[in-house]
């Protein structure tokens, strides 16, 4: 593998001086906050970056809205600064920033970690504003700030790249992690159409990462996860064009109020309908939901590539099952990923995720049902959900080892979850966490998989390295060593974090 001069060179550096910065990170609380109270430090910062950044502070006007990340059970965690990026330099000088003075910081995009890893009590990083959206040929251009609405709004080029469903998610975050959406089955995971990536360094230098140069960062930078190699700031990825595609959506919903079995039956089909689909032009997310307010459902929500009367036929088994609702309609592509959208909303809300390597069972399926049947919404009126995203196809294209993303012989990406209004008693929390708690136990036996998906991380998962990375993660840790040997980029659960968690 190729590895940049220039990166060889800072890395024997950063080793000279890694121990002094490790030093200084070992306080890193105490320190970082004293050097919250010094006014100095924070025009230091100011006068280090561009006319156009902007830094909020505790008490200036703007700072709520920016201080905020999208998922509110971490809304409690406020820094002490955000500073909005006009640029790659502006991020640069963040970096520098904080080593000097260890104040600890998170990047933010989209900022809807599940973990809350975008959140932090010092500097948020914001790269918002580098959104750009640009197409080059068959490439397209895209800022680090960029989030999933901002791709969808520069269709005008007719180009498009497997992305997720909620407009405010950053493309970053989704890329970096794997990328999972209504098309990874056809055109793979967002990572896996990545091309390159610039990315700001410990020592706030730039490089580019792609199969020719750094090509040991790039490989890492494909479900690696953010925050764990340094900042992105932009991403050209290979895109499709789609202009003349139709695709039919479809949305399905199920009463499991009524009759319960249906979800056995429901399940069956769709497995096989997708283990069938050679073209790979199906893909869809299947829903089990307790809403909260008694509605419990299953939901089957997808597209195919193609005609309305090719869908309805493959489709035919599904609709005798007379669901409650049953919207079946060709668009055009562009129309069909619109209504594929999810709302935005900002709630609070918890996750664990399995990725098995083999099809649900009817006692399987049956044991989710009566679990959703069975939640409990305690006084918040809380929602508990079992979610399976569809995979295979195009996303299993690629060898286990090829890219981070170790999770190539998935069937399902499953999310297991439960959502609650801002503001809850924790007392009323931690009953719905305990039953995803429950469920999550239940599944990872019967599907025997520990695996898991680090876009969906979960704060309590103990082996979270063979989790989310299986083989890779080792060859994780020496690219994390070549290119931040002081561990500067830091949060719980990153690449070369020591501790159970």
């Amino acid at each position: 593998m190729r590895i940049s001069r220039r990166v060889v060179l800072r890395a024997g550096a950063a080793s000279t001086a890694g121990a002094a910065l490790a030093g200084a990170y070992a306080n890193l609380p105490a320190a970082a906050a004293e050097r919250r109270q010094e006014p100095a430090v924070w025009r230091e910062l100011r006068r280090s970056v561009s006319p156009a950044a902007r830094l909020y502070r505790p008490g200036d006007p703007g700072y709520p809205a920016h201080a905020t990340a999208d998922n509110q059970r971490y809304a409690s965690v406020r820094p002490a600064g955000v500073l909005s990026c006009a640029s790659p330099d502006d991020v640069a000088a963040a970096v520098r920033w904080c080593a000097k003075h260890g104040v600890p910081f998170a990047a933010r995009s989209g900022g809807h970690n599940y973990a809350g890893y975008s959140t932090t009590r010092g500097l948020v990083i914001s790269l918002r504003p580098i959104r750009h959206v640009v197409p080059r040929g068959r490439r397209l251009h895209v800022g680090g700030g960029a989030t999933n609405s901002d791709v969808y709004a520069a269709r005008d080029a007719g180009l498009y790249f497997p992305g997720g469903r909620c407009p405010g998610v950053g493309v970053a975050g989704l890329t970096l992690g794997g990328g999972l959406g209504f098309n990874d089955r056809k055109w793979g995971l967002t990572c896996d159409r990545l091309v390159e990536t610039c990315v700001v360094l410990a020592d706030g230098t730039v490089v580019r990462a792609a199969d020719d140069e750094n090509a040991d960062l790039f490989w890492a930078c494909r479900g690696g996860a953010g925050g764990n190699f340094g900042l992105n700031t932009s991403f050209v990825f290979d895109a499709v064009p789609v202009d003349r595609l139709r695709a039919t959506v479809f949305d399905l919903v199920f009463d499991l109020v009524l009759d319960p079995r249906v979800a056995v039956e429901v399940m069956d089909e769709l497995q096989h309908v997708l283990d069938a689909d050679r073209a790979n032009d199906l893909d869809l997310r299947v829903g089990f939901r307790h809403a909260g307010d008694g509605a419990t459902s299953l939901s089957v929500l997808g597209q195919r590539l193609g005609s309305e009367d090719a869908l309805r036929r493959l489709l035919g088994p599904l609709l005798k099952l007379r669901p409650a609702k049953a919207f079946i309609e060709e668009r055009g592509f562009w129309s069909a990923q619109d209504y594929l959208m999810a709302p935005a909303a900002r709630e609070a809300h918890a996750s664990k995720s399995l990725v098995p390597e083999r099809w649900l069972t009817p006692d399987t399926v049956t044991a989710v049902a009566e679990w959703t049947r069975a939640w409990r919404p305690g006084p918040a009126r809380a929602s508990g959900f079992v979610t399976l995203f569809a995979m295979g196809g195009s996303s299993d294209a690629p060898r286990p080892d090829e890219t981070a993303y170790p999770h190539r012989r998935a069937t399902f990406v499953l999310d297991i979850g439960t959502t609650w209004r801002p503001g809850t008693a924790q007392a009323e929390v931690a009953p719905l966490l305990e039953q995803i708690r429950t469920v999550h136990h239940t599944l990872r036996h019967r599907l025997r998989t520990d695996a898991a998906y680090v876009n969906f991380p979960d704060p309590d998962l103990r082996d979270w390295r063979r989790a989310y990375y299986g083989a890779n993660y080792e060859r994780l840790v020496e690219v994390k060593h070549r290119y931040d040997p002081a561990g500067l980029f830091r949060y719980a659960q990153a690449v070369g974090a020591s501790g159970s968690r």
